[in-house]
């Protein structure tokens, strides 16, 4: 039996075929990759931007939770509460899990969306604002000479984003009086 040059060619076609079916399936597999990839960053950066904006909600509760205070002596007494003038007393560190672990660290927030924020006070001491509620940089600039008392503390919020994954914490400073505003210190 006598072949013709066609026949031999027949096999040569199928492996050439398989080979181009497994560069396109690698292909395939290769952009579903990325494209799980860009799904799960688009996901995390959705849960810090969601963490964010409850943390930056719970530090106004947190700033109401100090206006809400009658005297300063729930510095050093309470759970979350650290006076920092005395040196003895350790603040915890907000980047140690631990801080975020013992109970006894931090003052619970009310729940946004499912997430609870927790806090963290230190009380830093006394600050003079001039007559214009403001720092006093050059007291003779705002025309008067007048000046008030005013407490200050430092506040931590840490919360997470719906999945638990992702986490912030922000750090801002509040001028304060125990009572309010009309309270004046004690």
């Amino acid at each position: 039996m006598i072949r013709k040059p066609t026949d031999r060619q027949k096999g040569a076609v199928l492996l050439l075929s398989l080979v181009i079916l497994l560069v396109l399936t690698l292909l395939a597999v290769s952009g579903m990759q990325g494209s799980i990839m860009q799904e799960r960053m688009a996901t995390a950066q959705r849960d810090g931007v969601q963490a964010l904006e409850i943390a930056e909600t719970a530090l106004a509760e947190a700033e109401s939770i100090l206006d809400g205070l009658s005297d300063l002596s729930a510095f050093g007494s309470k759970n979350g509460f650290y006076d920092g003038t005395d040196p003895s007393v350790t603040v915890p560190s907000p980047f140690d899990p631990f801080t975020w672990s013992n109970s006894d660290n931090y003052v619970v927030g009310t729940e946004v969306d499912g997430i609870r924020p927790a806090f963290i006070f230190e009380y830093k001491g006394k600050v003079t604002l001039d007559s214009e509620g403001e720092l006093p940089r050059d007291m003779s600039q705002y025309g008067s000479s007048e000046t008030s008392d005013f407490d200050y503390a430092r506040i931590l919020v840490r919360t997470t984003g719906p999945s638990g994954l992702s986490a912030r914490i922000l750090e801002g400073f509040y001028v304060f009086q125990p009572g309010g505003l009309g309270g004046g210190n004690p």
